[in-house]
């Protein structure tokens, strides 16, 4: 009898299988199947499902650029992939990072940062597709900011040496945001 027909595998590869059904439909995409009836607001469902804006690497800002626009010093790119960013100084120091959220709720990442405690605002960035909007997340030493475009959204988030006020944090944030969303390609 080999390993496979042995009731112990049996049992264990009908356990496997039974996570992996219950992973499938946790990741399953939620539209309904041809023929049923779907819920909600379909025009507000159809926007969500189209890709925003190109961001492009690093958000399209420069680590000189970084530092000019939020006035943090030292930091040096230290991982950079297909969807995100992150510039350190020291353990200690100041660091920042780009994050870019595909097919992304962004809803989720503000349900975060209220649960944690931070205090959160509306904020709105003007670029040449129009206005985008999101949210800033702010505490001490640390502003993040979030912003929409379509089913997608990017944050950034940077955490300063020195204590500022927040809207000096998130007005700094905000500056790398607008950099991205002014540069961002259909």
């Amino acid at each position: 009898m080999d390993a496979r027909s042995s009731p112990g595998a049996r049992g264990k590869l009908a356990v496997g299988v039974a996570a992996l059904a219950m992973l499938l439909a946790g990741c399953s995409s939620g539209e309904p199947e041809d023929g049923e009836a779907g819920s909600g607001n379909d025009q507000e469902s159809t926007v969500l499902r189209e890709a925003g804006l190109f961001f492009g690497e690093c958000g399209g800002v420069s680590t000189d650029e970084l530092m000019a626009l939020t006035g943090i010093r030292g930091v040096r790119l230290q991982e950079r992939n297909s969807v995100g960013c992150r510039w350190e100084s020291s353990l200690f120091g100041p660091h920042a990072s780009f994050s870019w959220y595909r097919g992304s709720p962004i809803g989720r990442e503000r349900a975060v940062v209220e649960l944690s405690g931070r205090g959160v605002r509306d904020v709105s960035v003007a670029g040449p597709s129009g206005e985008l909007t999101g949210f800033a997340g702010w505490g001490r030493f640390i502003c993040e900011v979030s912003i929409q475009s379509n089913s997608d959204f990017f944050v950034w988030s940077v955490v300063f040496a020195e204590e500022l006020s927040d809207d000096e944090m998130c007005r700094r944030v905000l500056a790398l945001a607008e950099a991205t969303v002014n540069r961002a390609e259909p």
